[in-house]
C-alpha cells in the first residue's frame, strides 16, 4: 500500500479520486497521481479526511494503512468470535495469519477485552464445564487442552480445580473403565488387559492414583467371577 517512504514532503503522491468500489461500495479506491493505489473502508476515509487535491505523505499513509488494516482484523477477528467462544490466543493465531501488523493485533485484542468479547477466565470456567459433561474426561486432559488453546497455565489450574471441587473424577474414571473392560474381555493375558485399559484412562486424563485402585477393583472382581 505505502508508495515511497523516502518520498520528500514536497513530491508526496496527491489524491486524484476517491472512487466506491463497485463489489463494496462500503469500500474507496484511493488513486494517488492518476493511478489507482490502493483501497480502504469509508470509515477510514472520513476518519482521515482524505479528499481528492489532498497530498499523501509518508506518515500519512503509514496512519491510514494502520486503520485499515484494524478495520480488517477487527472484523476478522469478530466473525472468528462469532461462531463459538475462543481464546486469547486463538484470537491471535487467527489474526497473525492476516497481513495485520503485530501493533494492529494489539489493537484489536485490546478493543476485543473492551468490548468483553475476550475473557479467558470465563472461557476457562465454560470449557471444563461442558468438556466434563459432555466427555466425562478427566482433569490432566481437561487442563492440556486449555493450555493447548492458550489459556495461561494458572487460569487453567483454577478451573479445573473449581471443577473438581464439585465433580467427582474417581466416579467418572469408574465409568469409563467399567464400560471398556468389558470390551477388553477377550484378551487372554491379565496383564496386558490391565497395561490397555490403563493407557485408555491416561488418555482420557485421569491420574495414575485414581487409575490404579480402580484396575485392582475389577480385577479383583473378576477373578471372584
Amino acid at each position: 500500500m505505502m508508495v515511497d517512504n523516502e518520498t520528500p514532503d514536497d513530491a508526496a503522491p496527491t489524491i486524484t479520486a476517491l472512487e466506491p468500489q463497485t463489489h463494496d461500495d462500503s469500500r474507496v479506491s484511493v488513486f494517488l497521481d492518476g493511478e489507482f493505489v490502493f483501497g480502504v473502508h469509508e470509515d477510514i476515509v472520513v476518519k482521515h479526511e482524505l479528499r481528492t487535491g489532498m497530498t499523501l505523505s509518508p506518515e500519512k499513509q503509514r496512519a491510514v494503512e494502520h486503520d485499515e488494516q484494524y478495520v480488517e482484523a477487527k472484523q476478522t477477528a469478530l466473525n472468528y468470535l462469532a461462531h463459538k467462544p475462543r481464546t486469547e490466543e486463538e484470537v491471535r493465531r487467527k489474526l497473525r495469519k492476516t497481513e495485520a501488523s503485530s501493533s494492529v493485533i494489539e489493537d484489536v485484542v485490546e478493543r476485543l477485552h473492551e468490548l468483553s468479547y475476550l475473557d479467558d477466565e470465563a472461557y476457562a470456567e465454560d470449557y471444563v464445564r461442558n468438556r466434563f459433561a459432555s466427555k466425562k474426561y478427566g482433569p490432566v486432559r481437561i487442563r492440556r487442552e486449555l493450555v493447548e488453546r492458550g489459556v495461561d497455565r494458572r487460569v487453567a489450574d483454577d478451573a479445573v480445580a473449581a471443577l473438581f471441587a464439585d465433580e467427582d473424577p474417581v466416579a467418572a474414571a469408574r465409568e469409563h473403565a467399567e464400560k471398556r473392560w468389558g470390551r477388553l474381555s477377550k484378551e487372554e493375558d491379565p496383564r496386558r488387559r490391565r497395561q490397555k485399559l490403563y493407557r485408555y484412562l491416561r488418555r482420557r486424563g485421569f491420574r495414575s492414583d485414581t487409575i490404579n485402585p480402580i484396575l485392582d477393583d475389577l480385577e479383583r472382581d473378576a477373578g471372584r467371577g
